[in-house]
C-alpha cells in the first residue's frame, strides 16, 4: 500500500493541503497529516483563517518509510517549512525511491532554497521561482519530472490536478481517471 505525508506548516495555503489530502485519501492511499509545529502540537491555522488538524506531530515520524512527502504552498507556510531545519534534513537524505510533490510557492521557497532542485525541470507559483535558472522552469500547470521523482504545480487552482498528477505516479492513470470520475473531472 502506498502511504504519503503531507507537511503542514502554519500559513499553508488549505486548498492545497486539504485537495491533496482528500484525493489522494479517495485513492485509498494511507495519509499521514504531518504537523511542524515546534511544539509537536497538531492544530495548524492556514493561511486563510480555516483551521486544521495534522494526524501526527514531526517527532512521531520517520520521513524516509514514506513513498511520497509532499508539501503544500502559501504564506507563510512556505517560509516555515524552509525553516524547519527536521524537514530540510529529512529533504536533503530524501532515500532515491522517494517521491516528493511541492506546490505554490513550495518548489522555490522550500526546494530551491536549500538547493534541493537538481536540474528537475519544474513550475510554481509565479514570482516565486526567481532563485530557480530558466531552463528550468516550464508553464505547465503540473509537471512530472520522472528522473528527478518530483512533482510540481502552480497553486490553489492546479491543485486538483497536481492531486490527480500524485495518485496517478503512485497508483496508474485507470486509477486517477477512477478517483476523478465521481467528482466530475475529466482525467
Amino acid at each position: 500500500m502506498s502511504k504519503v505525508m503531507v507537511a503542514l506548516a502554519q500559513g499553508c495555503e488549505e486548498i492545497e493541503a486539504v485537495t491533496v489530502i482528500d484525493v489522494l485519501r479517495r485513492a485509498e492511499i494511507e495519509v499521514d497529516v504531518v504537523s511542524i509545529n515546534a511544539d509537536d502540537s497538531l492544530s495548524v491555522t492556514a493561511s486563510r483563517g480555516v483551521k486544521l488538524e495534522a494526524d501526527l506531530p514531526w517527532s512521531k515520524v520517520e520521513p524516509a518509510s514514506y513513498q511520497m512527502l509532499v508539501l503544500p504552498g502559501g504564506l507563510p507556510g512556505v517560509e516555515n517549512l524552509r525553516d524547519h531545519p527536521g524537514l530540510i534534513a529529512a529533504l536533503q537524505a530524501r532515500p532515491s525511491e522517494q517521491w516528493l510533490g511541492a506546490i505554490c510557492a513550495a518548489p522555490g521557497f522550500v526546494l530551491a532554497s536549500h538547493d534541493l532542485l537538481g536540474s528537475a525541470t519544474i513550475t510554481g507559483y509565479p514570482g516565486s521561482l526567481g532563485a530557480v535558472p530558466s531552463e528550468q522552469l516550464s508553464t505547465q500547470a503540473v509537471v512530472n519530472d520522472d528522473g528527478a521523482k518530483l512533482i510540481t504545480s502552480q497553486g490553489p487552482g492546479t491543485a486538483m490536478e497536481f492531486a490527480l498528477t500524485l495518485v496517478e505516479q503512485l497508483l496508474g492513470k485507470d486509477k486517477a481517471r477512477q478517483v476523478a470520475e465521481p467528482m466530475l473531472i475529466n482525467y
